[in-house]
């Protein structure tokens, strides 16, 4: 039973990319000592990831596209990291249950 290597490929470069875009996050959790960085996780991993993709889907796919894809999945989980602590003061606290 063989293996097709390019779905390896594309399966370790999202991991790659979802980590990098865990870094973000990563140093936002650690400077808001934690207050709101839960929240955000999954946006920075959904960040780093479409970030990624977003440089092979417009056409660079060589080393170079590589290389900028790891850089715009930094960006992108960093972009998301940032934006999620903006949407959880926006929309307040939760109310509460009718007793």
């Amino acid at each position: 039973m063989a293996v097709d290597l390019d779905v390896i490929f594309l399966a370790l470069l999202f991991l790659v990319w979802a980590v990098l875009g865990l870094i973000p996050w990563l140093v936002a959790a650690v400077i808001r000592r934690g207050r709101g960085a839960l929240m955000t996780l999954p946006l920075a991993i959904v960040g780093g990831a479409g970030g990624g993709v977003l440089v092979p889907a417009a056409g660079a796919r060589d080393e170079a596209g590589l290389f900028l894809s790891l850089s715009t999945a930094l960006l992108g989980g960093l972009a998301l990291s940032l934006l999620g602590p903006k949407m959880s003061r926006r929309s307040g606290p939760l109310p509460r249950p009718p007793e």
